[in-house]
Formats: structure tokens, sequence, C-alpha cells
């Protein structure tokens, strides 16, 4: 959907948003002059159509691309849901742009390098997506080209014996939002030697020493195993009219029980999560697991995330507070009056 007043809007691909690069700009040079629409391709190049010739005909553009005005509207309003127009006066024009193509190439360059035939000589490979693969061999401190534009590489050194290490150290900056928690640990022998002590990130694992020992430290969340399995049969992303704002998530799942042989089918969306086992009583006595939409992938509507939550001391922990509010209404209100003293 292009708006005259609203211009900055990308077309992006329908199902993956990913940008297409085009843009399209609706107007007129002067008050009173016929709506035009300026096309601009992701290189940078463009033209200018009259709306009336590009309306419900489909332009072969020189890029591959298929260009679309399917449909206009004067003066566009929301009726129900969906776009409308009140009057023939170009108050808020807009225009339904359909792009047909393929997206170009935005893998990135990439550099490969091999031991060569001889000492201190390197095999490359250089992969862009725009030119030819070019291969070639390299010596220490020479210059040749990977065959990009404006773009030479040089080798400054070779390590024959090497490795990458990643190490974890305390942040010096004060952050409001917390960072990522990490432990400091070292390994002591049952002889009381003590090796070089380390920070262990959540989520990774190290290896810790001492002179007679070598032990791999992890730490992390603890996994938990569900006593059922759950499939994701379908994903969708309703969008808000005319516009690539997502305006709901539906998932369509699958519980799946193979002690008992059940399989359930269930649908969870944006404020409507989904539980297993279902019925009152499970839900009541905290032992259903629920699951609400978590996050997921503009990339890839094949997936989703899920969030899980299971309380099985739900039941008492409201019966608690129903206690509380009985005792407090009784103290105050149930109460027998004082018998006066004569």
């Amino acid at each position: 959907m292009v708006l005259a007043r609203d211009p900055a809007q990308p077309i992006l691909h329908n199902s993956t948003g990913t940008p297409s690069g085009f843009r399209f700009f609706l107007g007129s040079r002067n008050s009173g002059d016929p709506l035009e629409l300026e096309i601009l391709r992701p290189d940078g190049s463009g033209e200018i159509y009259r709306l009336t010739d590009l309306l419900n005909r489909t332009l072969e553009d020189f890029s591959g691309a298929k260009i679309l005005v399917a449909r206009y509207w004067p003066n566009m309003v929301l009726r129900d849901g969906q776009p409308a127009t009140e009057g023939d006066q170009p108050i808020n024009p807009a225009v339904l742009v359909m792009l047909e193509g393929s997206l170009p190439d935005t893998s990135p360059s990439r550099l490969t390098l091999s031991p060569g035939p001889t000492p201190n000589s390197l095999l490359y490979l250089a992969e862009s997506p725009s030119t030819s693969p070019t291969r070639g061999t390299t010596q220490i401190g020479q210059t040749f080209s990977p065959g990009w534009k404006g773009w030479s590489v040089r080798i400054l050194t070779l390590e024959t014996h090497a490795r990458i290490e990643t190490s974890t150290v305390p942040s010096e900056k004060i952050e409001s939002t917390p960072g990522r928690p990490a432990l400091h640990a070292f390994l002591r022998s049952p002889d009381g030697s003590s090796g070089p002590a380390r920070w262990i990130a959540s989520g990774t694992s190290a290896v810790l020493s001492t002179p007679t020992a070598t032990s791999r430290i992890g730490f992390g969340l603890e996994l938990q195993n569900l006593p059922f399995s759950i499939r994701l049969d379908s994903f969708q992303v309703p969008r808000d009219p005319g516009t690539d704002e997502p305006a709901n998530f539906l998932a369509t799942v699958t519980f799946a029980d193979e002690k008992n042989k059940v399989e359930v089918p269930a649908q969870l969306e944006m404020n409507q999560p989904a539980t297993y086992p279902p019925g009152l009583l499970p839900q009541i006595t905290g032992l259903s697991y629920k699951f609400s939409q978590a996050g997921w992938d503009p990339q890839d509507l094949n997936r989703t995330t899920l969030q899980v939550l299971h309380d099985p001391g739900w039941f008492l922990k409201w019966s608690g507070s129903l206690l509380m509010v009985a005792g407090i209404f009784s103290m105050f209100y149930l109460r027998r009056e004082p018998t006066p003293r004569t």
C-alpha cells in the first residue's frame, strides 16, 4: 500500500517481510495536476509515470521485476478494517502496488584461505554474490585482488599452530538492564593444589585444571523434559489493513502423548494461550501446561517461539490467600461482642 501522505512505506515480501529495495511515491507536482507515481529501484535509478498510464496494467521493468498498480483510492478511509474511498477528490490518495520478481542476493562476500603447495604460500577462494569466484595462490606479504570492486588483500603473517580462544570478563560499564550472569570458579584437587580461576558465562563451559587434574565445568539453566510432545502445524501472521504491522499471531499446534496414545489439536493467539492437558480440573489444580506466544522469525514462518508456564503449586497459593482473606474477615466481622463488666 502506497499512501501519498506516508511515502516512507517500503515494499516488502508478502510472507518473509524482506524489503524488496523498490520504493514508490504517489503525488502531483502542482496542486490540481494529475497524480503521478515515481518508481525508485534498489540501484537508485527510477522513472515517473502518470497514474492513469499504470492503473490495472503490468509494467515489465528492465530490472526483471513486474509492477502492477492494482487499486486506486482517491480519498482512502478504513471501513470495517478494509480500505475504501469517500468521494472522487484526491484528498488522501492511495494505491495498491503489487511487485513480482526475485529478491537480490544479499549474501556477504567471503574469502577462504588454505595452506598452499609450498611453504609460506596460501590458496585463496574469493566469492561474491555479484561476480564469479576468484581462485589463486599468494605469498606472505603479497597483495592480490579478490575480484571485489575497489578491494585488495595482503597477507601479513601466517601462524601455522594457532587456536581461537574466547574469554569472559566482568563488564566495566554499569548498565540499567541486567547482563549475562557468570561464575568465577577454580578447580581444587584432593591434595590441596588449585588451578587458575576463570569466568564461566551462563550457557557455556570451560576447562579448569590443576597440576594433577583437569575437568570441564558448565553453567546454565536446567533443561526440563515435558511428558508430552508438541508439533507446530501452521503459523500465520495477519497484518493490519494497509500496513505491514502484525495484527495477530495464529499458531496451530498438536499435543501428542505417546504413553496414552492421545493427540489433541489446539490453537493459540497473541492473548489466548493453549493449555494441555485440556479441561477445567487440570487448570484449577495447576497441573496443566500453558503455552503462549513469545517470539517469531519474520524470515521463516515455519517456526515460532512459545513460552511454557507450569505452576503445580497454584492451587495451594490461592487456597492460602483465600484462607487469609477469610481469617481477616472473621476477625473483624464475626467476632463476639465483649461482655460488659459489672
